[in-house]
């Protein structure tokens, strides 16, 4: 794909609200762009009355009658997001067998699986809150021991991040030392450490506390900083 692409289509004046990114689309193009990016933020209700209502003030008429003819007749997933990623023109007949692929592959996984990758890429985009719930999702559900004890130790890793971004550094610790009885890893176990120290209002490497004259809420952005560049996703 070049670095620059003409849209063919019109920038709506009202968004459309992607609930489960947190995000506001204006172009099909940006659709696009959205769904080829983030399959496991979406499934098949996301192509409803509401979508095809917003493509038609984009121009793109007939992709929503495409999309309400086969929502109603029973055209699969993988079909109906093909469909919206192509109609822009911003990828390549191989870029859009790649992301069929990606959506066949989606197919076989496990229910935990796909959720994590939904959490993933919630984390990814900066929507800790909402990946957070999809974390805990995994873990209420019963413990499927196809995945392995390292796929656990990863879930309990990313909720952690999760909650050490939202200053929840309490619960962040526990989180890694959870992970780490799952798999026993230097990287998490060195998160917990800090997360500890954070939570008792220490600052990371200091074995201190630092002076109460210091703003505590400008405190707490520095050290989640600093804190922040070592995290690791797993």
């Amino acid at each position: 794909m070049g670095l620059a692409v003409i849209c063919k289509y019109k920038r709506t004046k009202t968004p459309f609200y992607v609930e489960q990114a947190g995000l506001n689309l204006y172009s099909l193009e940006e659709l696009s762009y959205f769904l080829y990016h983030n399959i496991c933020l979406v499934d098949r209700n996301f192509f409803d009355e509401r979508l095809c209502r917003w493509l038609e003030e984009t121009g793109a008429k007939d992709l929503a009658g495409r999309i309400r003819n086969g929502s109603s007749s029973g055209t699969n997933f993988q079909n109906l997001v093909l469909m919206a990623a192509g109609a822009s023109g911003l990828y390549t007949v191989d870029e859009l067998t790649g992301l069929g692929e990606r959506l066949k592959g989606l197919v076989n996984l496990q229910e935990q699986e796909r959720l994590k990758l939904r959490a993933d890429e919630l984390l990814d985009s900066r929507n800790e809150w909402a990946a957070m719930e999809e974390y805990r999702r995994i873990l209420r559900m019963h413990q499927n021991s196809r995945l392995g004890m390292g796929f656990y130790g990863a879930v309990w890793n990313n909720l952690g991040v999760c909650c050490a971004r939202q200053f929840l550094f309490e619960e962040a610790a526990e989180c890694f030392e959870t992970s780490c009885r799952y798999q026993p890893d230097e990287e998490a176990r060195q998160q917990a450490e800090l997360a500890r120290q954070l939570a008792e209002g220490i600052l990371p490497g200091a074995g201190k506390k630092r002076p109460d004259s210091e703003d505590p809420q400008k405190k707490l952005l520095r050290w989640e900083r600093e804190y922040r560049n070592g995290l690791l996703k797993g």
